[in-house]
């Protein structure tokens, strides 16, 4: 793997990486249960709950359902809440109580490196739970197309973002 050098970081924070992408691969199953259900459960509280009062609205000269101006809310709150929970609880976990970063400081991996890898983790995860949500709300009709393509560009713009 070729090395760039920018100050003290180098492509090895990709190891950092391919290290949580490697664990989440036996973990998978648990960690698509929020982005399925939580749409859902929006969708039938907000959606189904509140849309008895609210009902339609116009927006620039056409109607929208409540659920649908909800849908954009729910994708953008994934996006946040996917990155900045992996980038500060999950890493708390590792750091202080696996102690994982002390053993990727032990490795020719400097602290830039670490930081570097869990913030594009925090990024991927960010992605990874807006594909989920994405397939849900489109089971809803609640994305257009083709402009729903762009969604995990601005997952991995807002992870990197929010990481």
């Amino acid at each position: 793997m070729g090395i760039f050098r920018t100050g003290n970081l180098s492509s090895r924070f990709l190891r950092v990486w391919q290290r949580n992408f490697t664990v989440y691969k036996k973990i998978w199953k648990i960690g698509f249960i929020p982005p399925i259900l939580e749409p859902i459960f929006y969708i039938a509280a907000f959606g189904i709950g509140l849309s008895v009062m609210i009902k339609e609205f116009s927006y620039r000269g056409e109607p929208i359902s409540y659920t649908a101006f909800i849908a954009p809310a729910l994708i953008a709150v994934n996006i946040m809440n996917s990155a900045f929970f992996e980038n500060t609880y999950n890493s708390f976990v590792r750091m202080y109580y696996q102690k994982t970063f002390a053993a990727m400081l032990t490795t020719p991996l400097s602290l830039p490196e670490v930081i570097s890898g869990e913030i594009l983790w925090g990024a991927t995860k960010s992605v990874i739970g807006t594909l989920v949500m994405q397939t849900v709300l489109t089971c809803f009709g609640l994305i257009n197309y083709p402009e729903g393509l762009i969604l995990p560009f601005i997952a991995l713009l807002g992870g990197l973002i929010f990481g």
